[in-house]
Formats: structure tokens, C-alpha cells, sequence
């Protein structure tokens, strides 16, 4: 008896093509609610912490970004979209450009945050 194509799963897929636009929510949480609290615990010490902490989200992020855009098929295997071997251009481009996407949107939230005077707005 033939086996029926086996389609993969509808979640592996989606989760696939958003890891970009997910680590990019998650690097504009971590940066913003950890200097949003920082800032309003106050001290000497937030001024200092805070960018130093935006750097080391930025960083963690990008190079997650990175990983997602340079090995793409490990991350589909990983969250069960194609099996190894499968050739999908289409899924694997369209998670290049969302991952280069958001790769500038968190390159852009760091260097925004790091440029204006932490704390400001809570003084």
C-alpha cells in the first residue's frame, strides 16, 4: 500500500516563518520593560545597567537572528516543518526576508535606545 503525502504540521510551519517577528517581540520586551523597571526603581546604578543590558539583549538577539537566516533547514527540522532533506524554497525564502526584517528591527531598537539618555523620561 502507498503511503499518503505527508503534509506537515500547520503550527511547525507558522512558527517557522514568524521565529524572526517572535525573537523581535521578545528582544522589544526584554529591552523595554527591563529599562522601563530600571529606570523607575531608580538609582545611580540605572543609568549605568540599563545600556549595558540594551547591548547584551541586542546582541543575544541578533545572533539568534543570525543563526535563524543562516541555517534555515535546521530550524524547520527543529520545529517539525520539513524533514530532512525537503526542499522548500519558497518557505525558506519568506523566512530570510521576515528574519532580515526583523534582524533591522531589533539592530534599530538598539542603537535607538542606546543613543537617547536612559532614564530620561522618568526624571
Amino acid at each position: 500500500m502507498n503511503d499518503p503525502i505527508r503534509e506537515p504540521p500547520i503550527a511547525g510551519a507558522i512558527l517557522f516563518l514568524l521565529a524572526g517577528p517572535i525573537l523581535w517581540g521578545g528582544h522589544l520586551l526584554a529591552v523595554y520593560t527591563f529599562h522601563a523597571v530600571a529606570c523607575a526603581a531608580g538609582g545611580p546604578w540605572a543609568t549605568t545597567i540599563v545600556p549595558g543590558s540594551i547591548v547584551v539583549a541586542t546582541l543575544a538577539a541578533a545572533g539568534a537572528l543570525l543563526l535563524a537566516f543562516s541555517f534555515p533547514g535546521k530550524l524547520a527540522q527543529a520545529l517539525r516543518c520539513a524533514d530532512q532533506g525537503d526542499d522548500q524554497p519558497f518557505l525558506i525564502r519568506a523566512e530570510r526576508l521576515l528574519t532580515v526584517l526583523a534582524l533591522t528591527g531589533v539592530l534599530w531598537t538598539g542603537s535607538g535606545a542606546l543613543a537617547l539618555a536612559p532614564c530620561a523620561q522618568f526624571r
